[in-house]
């Protein structure tokens, strides 16, 4: 027997090598690999972004993250809301929150709020430094108090967010173990993140 030679055997299912050892013959027909659902890439595939979630910490160093994300909601359209979870709510400072309801003459009715404090003062600082600096969408923030992975997992959950943005550290913040903390975010959430080095 030649050594680069395949001998089939008589009933054509199977091949001998020359060290006398078979494989399976291929079965004739369609050969092409199957795709897996949602592996293949069509225009229907590709996904779209509506609405965009980045975890903020109030620190310089997250506005990196925020970046990333707002150009990424500029070059898809889509709304940027910023999340915070504040772990020690005592320090910062005073919030006050002040609400009226107007009873207009074409009998609508309207609540008005508005909320005073250094906290947010900061956050809504950020969003127009955001908008200044060339965000074209809407951009919404959220406070949350409790646990940082509680809170990010449920409100990623709870709401139709396309995208979550990270930042992968933090030096001496609530995020200073974040890797460990995305990965365990990772373990109960199905959409996708970005991570931000």
């Amino acid at each position: 027997m030649s050594s680069d030679k395949y001998i089939p055997t008589s009933n054509g299912k199977e091949i001998i090598n020359p060290e006398g050892s078979s494989i399976s013959e291929i079965e004739p027909g369609n050969h092409e690999p199957k795709e897996i659902e949602g592996y293949h890439i069509s225009k229907d595939s590709i996904p779209s972004f509506k609405k965009i979630l980045v975890t903020d910490d109030g620190k310089d160093i997250s506005n990196k993250a925020l970046n990333y994300a707002v150009s990424l909601a500029n070059s898809t359209g889509a709304e940027l809301f910023i999340l915070r979870i504040l772990k020690d709510v005592e320090k910062f400072g005073d919030v006050s929150l002040e609400g009226s309801l107007e009873i207009s003459q074409m009998d609508n009715q309207e609540f008005h709020r508005k909320i005073k404090g250094e906290v947010i003062d900061a956050m809504e600082e950020k969003i127009n430094k955001c908008q200044k600096a060339g965000c074209q969408n809407k951009v919404s923030y959220k406070f949350l108090t409790g646990n940082i992975v509680d809170e990010i997992v449920n409100e990623i959950n709870n709401n139709n967010y396309d995208l979550v943005v990270m930042l992968s550290s933090h030096i001496d913040s609530w995020f200073s173990s974040l890797f460990s903390e995305v990965r365990k975010i990772m373990n109960h959430i199905s959409k996708p993140i970005l991570i931000i080095q």
